[in-house]
């Protein structure tokens, strides 16, 4: 669900790491039947937005989910 025109712009803002970063918290985030992502690629490129204006955190996503899938397997 995601095009080659947002992969491409993901990348040149954020690196392929950190596009490849943002793709996982994405696919981790559609999995989750309490997220609502209908558009995977939309998300991506709201992402990619949110880097242009300094306003994204990966690794504080990265550290969430790890943090929530945590707290679901402890319980």
């Amino acid at each position: 669900g995601i095009s080659k025109s947002a992969w491409v712009e993901a990348c040149m803002l954020l690196g392929r790491d950190g596009a490849a970063l943002a793709v996982m918290i994405i696919d981790r985030k559609v999995q989750d039947p309490a997220n609502t992502i209908k558009n995977p690629g939309g998300y991506l490129r709201a992402m990619t937005a949110r880097a242009k204006e300094g306003k994204l955190n990966l690794h504080g996503s990265v550290f969430g989910l790890l943090k929530r899938d945590g707290e679901k397997y402890d319980a």
